[in-house]
């Protein structure tokens, strides 16, 4: 189903009054942009869906969707900063970031996923992607011993400035989110856009890239002349890591 602006407002007046599966659904669908829909911004991460995400969690302790989603955004958080850290320690004070904040995260991390563990077995379908969070929190050394071919669809942008690239991704198992998330990306005055790409996985290997350069009208995709096929297979589950590919579930982004 398409998703629009009234989509995202509908949901968060639901979740403003207690409503835990729309904060839910609002915190899923958040993770796949960098900032508030069409709010202002300049494409950095502000991590919109972690308000959302806590709030579901509290309303449904239980609810292994919900811990998933916020251990792995949080995961990602920590990797994020950590590069900061090494790069740009100047902007960590900036954002009021030190290695205290990040510490607290990896502690809290490692407490929800110990939660989804105690809450028994998640099933193969998502056990590769646990294990692979697993590894990156740090709470098992081995590579991981499940295996999963998962399928999702991948949007990359990059930009140079200098020796410095700057990249953005978003990964996505639902044709119409990935298409809303590509969006919204356009949508802010990010900068980059230097070399737009939509790619689809199937079982893990690609069967198709699309130059969205190409299908670009000012800031907004013709969705019309863009093939976007959809995904048989093992979807990739929300909020986990792709296994051997770097990627996270939903809105990343890196300077190297």
């Amino acid at each position: 189903m398409a998703i629009t602006a009234e989509t995202i407002t509908r949901l968060r007046t639901a979740a403003m009054e207690g409503d835990g599966r729309a904060a839910l659904e609002l915190g899923r669908l958040l993770c796949l942009t960098a900032s508030e829909p069409r709010g202002p911004g300049d494409g950095h991460q502000t991590w919109p869906e972690e308000r959302w995400l806590r709030a579901a969690v509290g309303t449904r302790p239980d609810d292994t969707k919900a811990l998933t989603l916020l251990t792995g955004r949080l995961a990602q958080q920590i990797s994020y900063w950590e590069a900061v850290l090494d790069m740009h320690p100047d902007v960590m004070e900036d954002c009021g970031e030190d290695e205290g904040t990040v510490r607290r995260r990896q502690i809290e991390a490692e407490e929800l996923y110990a939660r989804i563990r105690a809450a028994g077995p998640v099933g193969g379908v998502a056990e590769a992607g646990l294990d692979e969070l697993a590894v990156l929190l740090g709470v098992r050394r081995e590579p991981a011993a499940a295996e999963a071919a998962y399928s999702f669809h991948v949007f990359e942008d990059e930009a140079w400035s200098g020796s410095v690239r700057y990249s953005s991704t978003i990964v996505a198992s639902d044709a119409d989110e990935i298409r809303w998330a590509c969006d919204e990306w356009f949508a802010l005055d990010s900068g980059l856009s230097g070399a737009p790409t939509l790619t689809t996985y199937v079982d893990g290997a690609e069967v198709s890239s699309v130059d969205l350069r190409r299908h670009l009208v000012d800031t907004t995709v013709s969705w019309d002349d863009v093939a976007v096929p959809e995904l048989t297979g093992l979807p990739l589950p929300v909020g986990l890591p792709v296994p051997g590919h770097g990627l996270y579930y939903g809105f990343a982004g890196v300077a190297e």
